[in-house]
């Protein structure tokens, strides 16, 4: 070879190699800031830190001026064999590690911190360990602490607040052992026989242990534990536990009838709380409903509407001292309809348009018209809850006094005749007033959205009550 040549060769050489730092150090491919690579190996050195891993990175937000917005996904893996408060303090560790980063020309960068702990296992080709939690962007991990409690108690897989137990007795001992350490965890047994959903509340172990006892018995399917809302029955909190059991059969089946005296066993006791069960047929056709040890709660006490905590009342006259109000002493009008959780809500307002005070007492009634002019066949209108009853507000001139109005979502899927006017008599004996039901995007002139109080709508209606603002 010649010098010319040899020369010639090492200059391609030492170029190859500074192009590839060059191109090492830009890394194209790989959007993940250095300063973030470097802290995610700080990261790793935590005690307990087994690895720690930058997964993703993304400018969600570009902004030459102020600066861009981000989010960077981390995963950090776990010494199994770390106590539960040992695998707090290492997640927490090294997700400051993570979050201490400043990155250039970023103002802010969110963090999403996953933590893993355990042998994983490939599930359609993703590695799923047996346990996974989450560090929450302020740092806690608390999360991962009840994780590991949940796992060192027996769970066979955790991923968040759920927990899985190879059976009934398993998940009895980890209700039992969330319920010491006050986790609000969702658990289930692998076959998915029972489950106990706790929706936010630590589970009930006492429940627990009745719900895996109805599980095993002759013609069940499964059983969940969850929060319900029960039909026209007041209790504290506005909720009770119950149990939704499957049954393998019809209802009047030897094995459900005997499953029914069982649960109406007043041995059956769940802490003297009321808990409700509700047994369905294959297909959700039939179901029969009940309470546990026959534990209905009492009938509530009837009461007017209280006031919200901070309004003041309306100075009440003597009794008989103000006169009941008028039809001409009202103007009537519907409020802006309201949505939340499946139900819709509405208010009926009476503005007091007289110079003096005016007493209203009942409740309005409400006829709900099609656009046809008809009235919707076959709505039930009851009251807004158990045990409240009618109580006397006297309006001040300028004043509007106020009845709730709430049902059920409906479909429209097919388009069905809404409700488009709501007849509105505030007073006994006074001629129904026609309100049209508005929506905040309703433009002038156009054809209103209406209601979906359809046929067969089943209707709560309150009394009248003093309107405070922000109430409805």
């Amino acid at each position: 070879m010649t010098r010319r040549r040899a020369f010639a060769l090492v200059a391609v050489l030492v170029a190859a190699v500074a192009a590839a730092a060059v191109l090492v150090q830009s890394r194209p491919w790989d959007p993940v800031p250095d300063g973030l690579r470097a802290a995610a190996r700080q990261a790793a050195d935590v005690p307990g830190v087994v690895s720690v891993d930058v997964t993703g990175y993304e400018v969600t937000l570009r902004d030459a001026k102020d600066g861009d917005v981000a989010r960077a996904v981390a995963e950090v893996v776990l010494d199994a064999r770390l106590t539960p408060e040992a695998a707090r303090e290492a997640a927490s560790r090294a997700g400051a590690q993570l979050a201490a980063v400043e990155v250039a020309g970023v103002r802010e960068l969110s963090h999403f911190t996953t933590v893993h702990a355990g042998s994983p296992r490939t599930v359609h080709g993703v590695e799923v360990y047996p346990l996974t939690a989450s560090v929450a962007e302020d740092g806690d991990a608390s999360a991962v602490e009840d994780g590991f409690v949940l796992w060192q108690a027996g769970a066979t897989r955790v991923s968040g607040a759920s927990g899985d137990a190879p059976d009934g007795d398993a998940l009895v001992r980890l209700a039992e052992t969330a319920a010491e350490r006050e986790i609000a965890a969702s658990l289930r047994t692998a076959d998915g026989t029972l489950q106990y959903d706790t929706s936010g509340r630590v589970p009930d172990p006492v429940v627990a242990r009745l719900a895996a006892e109805a599980s095993s018995r002759p013609g069940v399917t499964s059983v969940s534990v969850g929060a319900q809302v029960p039909e026209g029955t007041a209790v504290a909190g506005g909720v009770v536990l119950g149990l939704d059991v499957r049954l393998t059969g019809p209802a009047t089946t030897p094995e459900a009838e005997a499953l029914i005296r069982w649960l109406d066993d007043p041995r059956r006791t769940a802490d003297d709380a009321p808990l409700a069960y509700i047994l369905w047929e294959p297909g959700y056709a039939t179901s029969v409903a009940g309470w546990v040890a026959r534990s209905a709660p009492p009938e509530p006490e009837e009461h007017t509407v209280p006031l919200p905590a901070g309004v003041e009342p309306w100075p009440d006259e003597e009794p008989g001292g103000a006169l009941a109000c008028a039809v001409e002493d009202l103007e009537l009008s519907l409020s802006t309809p309201d949505a939340a959780a499946g139900s819709r809500y509405l208010a009926v307002l009476a503005r007091n348009s007289s110079d003096r005070p005016c007493a209203l007492e009942g409740v309005p009634g409400l006829v709900f018209r099609g656009a046809d002019g008809e009235p919707q066949h076959d709505v039930t209108v009851g009251p807004s809850a158990p045990g409240v009853v009618p109580g006397r507000v006297v309006v001040p001139p300028g004043e509007r006094a106020m009845a709730t109005v709430q049902w059920p979502a409906m479909s429209t899927t097919n388009d069905p005749d809404v409700t488009t006017v709501v007849d509105v008599v505030a007073v006994p004996g006074g001629d129904p007033v026609p309100l049209t039901p508005a929506f905040p995007d309703d433009a002038p002139g156009d054809t209103p959205a209406g209601l979906d109080v359809l046929d067969g709508a089943e209707v709560r209606v309150g009394p009248w009550v003093q309107r405070a603002e922000g109430w409805s």
